[in-house]
């Protein structure tokens, strides 16, 4: 398989988190994946999986970051992708979503 489509985000310990808590917090700095949402580590292995198997496009039905990791993986693997939201959805995230280039 191709190389992945997530970063290898850093994990850092909370100092106050850890006061507070009595023990050991640390925090995984998911913010700064692609397109800032986490879910591009599972959605996007998915996508390269499919994308090998010969899918030429992907449909996800969401309004929110699985959403728009589906887009951005579908834009990085050169496949075209199709979002179908809600229609409570903010245009907020339907711009973004649109941004990686999803239908």
């Amino acid at each position: 398989m191709a190389a992945a489509l997530h970063y290898e985000t850093p994990l850092v310990e909370s100092d106050l988190a850890s006061q507070r808590a009595g023990c050991k917090v640390f925090l995984k700095l998911e913010n700064v994946q692609h397109a800032s949402v986490y879910k591009i580590r599972g959605i996007g292995h998915r996508c390269q999986k499919v994308k090998n198997e010969g899918c030429t496009h992907l449909v996800s039905s969401s309004g929110g970051n699985a959403g728009i990791a589906t887009a951005f993986a579908g834009r990085k693997l050169g496949i075209p992708v199709t979002v179908v939201v809600p229609e409570s959805t903010p245009e907020v995230m339907r711009e973004r979503i649109r941004r990686e280039g999803a239908a």
